[in-house]
């Protein structure tokens, strides 16, 4: 298995914990990359949106999403 580099198509799973704001995104909310890079939840339409889809807490007690893309 080789990760994606370049770029992610609909479809796509991952997991990550660079989510921007205090709290984390709840299952189903929807993000979109903001300016700084990170993913933020959003009602607006944008060229990539992100489904939350497992709510995680890593080894070290990190917060962490997985999601999907939808757009």
């Amino acid at each position: 298995m080789v990760p994606r580099l370049f770029k992610t198509n609909i479809g796509d799973i991952y997991t990550t914990n660079c989510v921007a704001g205090e709290t984390t995104p709840a299952v189903g909310e929807k993000l979109v990359v903001n300016e700084d890079g990170y993913l933020e939840v959003s009602t607006e339409d944008a060229d990539m949106i992100w489904n939350v889809v497992k709510v995680y807490t890593l080894a070290d007690g990190q917060e962490a999403v997985k999601v999907q893309r939808i757009k």
